[in-house]
C-alpha cells in the first residue's frame, strides 16, 4: 500500500498528519490543527486552515479566522471543492471591510458556493462536487460561527461541551423531527447524506451563530470523521486536559484507532496558559478585592433589611418594582455557560431582508436554513442563478412533504430512458392521498408525471414525459408532492427540488 497524502493548514504533507501550534497574536489564544486520511479512504478530501492577521489593526477589525471543510465527489473533485471553499471564504471575508463580521462571513460563504458551482459546471470530471464547511471568527471575546453541512463546531467550557452548529444532514433532520433517536442516527446507513453543501446548488444559505468566549473556553471545529467515531464526552475530556497541540493529535489518533473509516480533521482554538481572552482593543486588569470588609458589610446590610421588614412591612409591599434581570428578559436559548455564550439556534445579523421560511431537510439538497436567512447576494461576476422554489402548499400545512432520496444530484449528470425516482415519507398515506412526481425546467410550471402512486418510488420514462419531450436535452428539476387522489389537489408542500440533466432520447 502506497503512501497517503495528508494536508496540513491548506498544504499537502506527504509525511502524514501534523499539527500547527503557532498562532501569531490573536488575543491570547493558541490554535492547533490536524488532518488524517484515515484507514479506509484512498484520498484526503478534508481541508483545514486558519488565518490570524499579524497586523494588530487588521486583527482588531477581522479577528482570527478558522475553517474546516469536508469535500464530496471523489478524488480531484472533493479535494478541489474543500480547498476552494476554504481559500475562497478566507479571501472574501478578509477582503470585505464594508460589512459587519457576521454579514461578511455569510457573504463569503455565498461567494464560495457560486464559484464552486461554476467550477463544477465547467469541467465534466468535477460534476457533482461539493463540500461541507464550518468557519469561526474569534474577534476579541466575540465569536461568530457559520456552517453548511455536517462539519461541526463545539464549545468546551467550565460546564461541559456543547455543539454550536446544527448538522445539515438527513439523519439529523429525522432526529429533530422525532423520527429517529440520536443513537439510531449514529449508526444509520444514511448518516452520511448531507442536506446542504457548498457547490451542490447555485444558491445556499449558511447558518450563522454569534456569542462570546469566557475565560478558559475552547472552540473545536471538526469533520464527521471525528464526530462519528468519538463521543462528545471524550472530546470534552481530551480538550479540557490537554493543550490544543496535544488535543488534536489525541483526538485524531482515537478516531483512527476506532477504524478511521473517513478522513479525520480537527482544529482547536484554546487559551494560552494563564491568559484570559480579552478584547483586542484593551486588556482589563484584574484587582484583588479584600474579602473581610465585604462579608461584614453584607452582614450589616442583611440585618438592616430584617429589622426593616418587621417595622415597615408596608414599604415592602408588591408596589416595589424589581430591576429586570437577564433571567427575566426573554432571550433565545443559549449554550450552558456562566457568561453570555454561543446560541444553540442560528442568530443572523445584518439586514434581515428576506422573509422566506424554513423547509424540511432533504438528502443532498441545498435547502433554506432553519431560520430567516439574509438576502442572497451573488458573487461579483457570477452567472449562477438560483433554481425555482417549490410551489406553496395548496391546503393543509399539517401534511408533511416527502424527502427526496435518488437520483442524487451528483449522480444525475446524464439521465435518459427509464429512471427510478425515490423518496421517503414519515408516515403512511391516508386512503385518499397519493404521491405525484413533478418535473420542470426553470421558469416552467411544475408539471405532474402520471400515474399517481402510493409507493415511495416511481419508474419514469423521461423520453415520454411531455415537458421533457418538448424541450429536449437540458437541465431539469424534479420533486414529489402529496396530492388528493381524486382531484390532484396538493395536500403538502413540494419536496425541495433536485436537479438532473436529460441527455436526450436514444443516448
Amino acid at each position: 500500500m502506497g503512501r497517503k497524502t495528508r494536508r496540513v493548514g491548506g498544504q499537502a504533507d506527504p509525511s502524514g498528519g501534523s499539527e500547527d501550534p503557532s498562532h501569531p497574536g490573536g488575543g491570547g489564544l493558541d490554535v492547533a490543527q490536524r488532518t488524517e486520511v484515515g484507514r479506509v479512504r484512498p484520498h484526503n478530501e478534508d481541508y483545514v486552515d486558519h488565518h490570524v492577521p499579524s497586523d494588530p489593526r487588521q486583527r482588531e477589525l477581522k479577528g482570527g479566522l478558522y475553517l474546516v471543510a469536508d469535500g464530496m465527489g471523489g478524488h480531484q473533485a472533493g479535494e478541489v471543492a474543500s480547498k476552494q471553499a476554504v481559500e475562497l471564504v478566507k479571501q472574501h471575508y478578509l477582503g470585505d471591510t464594508a460589512h459587519d463580521t457576521g454579514t461578511s462571513l455569510v457573504r463569503a460563504f455565498r461567494a464560495a458556493n457560486q464559484k464552486i458551482c461554476e467550477l463544477a459546471q465547467a469541467d465534466a470530471t468535477r460534476a457533482g462536487m461539493g463540500t461541507t464547511l464550518v468557519a469561526a471568527v474569534v474577534l476579541g471575546q466575540k465569536v461568530y460561527v457559520a456552517n453548511v453541512g455536517d462539519s461541526r463546531a463545539y464549545k468546551i467550557g467550565r460546564k461541559g461541551i456543547a455543539q454550536i452548529t446544527e448538522d445539515h444532514s438527513w439523519v439529523a433532520e429525522q432526529v429533530r423531527s422525532g423520527l429517529l433517536k440520536p443513537e439510531q442516527a449514529r449508526h444509520h446507513p444514511q448518516r452520511n447524506l448531507v442536506t446542504r453543501a457548498l457547490g451542490s446548488r447555485p444558491s445556499v444559505e449558511p447558518d450563522l451563530f454569534e456569542g462570546t468566549l469566557a475565560e478558559g473556553d475552547s472552540l473545536l471545529l471538526c469533520t464527521d470523521g471525528l464526530s462519528n467515531l468519538v463521543e462528545d464526552r471524550e472530546i470534552e475530556q481530551i480538550v479540557r486536559e490537554h493543550p490544543p497541540q496535544e488535543s488534536v493529535k489525541l483526538l485524531v489518533d482515537k478516531a483512527v484507532e476506532r477504524g478511521g473509516s473517513d478522513n479525520i480533521t480537527v482544529l482547536v482554538v484554546g487559551p494560552q496558559d494563564g491568559v484570559v481572552p480579552v478584547s483586542t482593543s484593551a486588556k482589563v486588569p484584574r484587582r484583588a478585592i479584600p474579602l473581610l470588609p465585604i462579608l461584614l458589610g453584607a452582614a450589616a446590610f442583611l440585618a438592616f433589611l430584617a429589622v426593616g421588614a418587621l417595622i415597615l412591612p408596608s414599604l415592602l409591599a408588591p408596589s416595589a418594582t424589581a430591576t429586570p434581570s437577564a433571567a427575566m428578559t426573554p432571550t433565545p436559548p443559549v449554550i450552558e455557560s456562566p457568561v453570555p455564550t454561543l446560541r444553540t439556534t442560528p442568530v443572523f445579523t445584518g439586514t434581515m431582508a428576506s422573509t422566506s421560511t424554513a423547509t424540511p431537510a432533504q438528502p443532498t439538497a441545498t435547502l433554506a436554513p432553519t431560520n430567516t436567512p439574509l438576502k442572497p447576494t451573488a458573487a461579483s461576476g457570477s452567472t449562477g442563478t438560483a433554481p425555482p422554489t417549490a410551489e406553496p402548499a395548496a391546503t393543509a400545512a399539517s401534511v408533511p412533504a416527502p424527502i427526496l432520496l435518488a437520483p442524487r444530484e451528483e449522480n444525475a449528470a446524464s439521465l435518459h430512458g427509464s429512471t427510478t425516482f425515490e423518496w421517503s415519507y414519515p408516515r403512511a398515506l391516508r386512503a385518499d392521498e397519493a404521491f405525484q412526481v413533478l418535473i420542470w425546467q426553470e421558469g416552467q410550471t411544475h408539471a405532474g408525471v402520471y400515474p399517481l402512486g402510493r409507493e415511495t418510488n416511481a419508474v419514469v420514462r423521461l423520453d415520454d414525459v411531455p415537458q421533457v419531450k418538448t424541450a429536449g436535452a437540458g437541465t431539469y428539476f424534479w420533486s414529489v408532492v402529496v396530492v388528493q387522489a381524486r382531484t390532484e389537489t396538493k395536500l403538502s408542500s413540494e419536496a425541495s427540488p433536485w436537479q438532473f440533466n436529460y441527455s436526450g432520447p436514444g443516448e
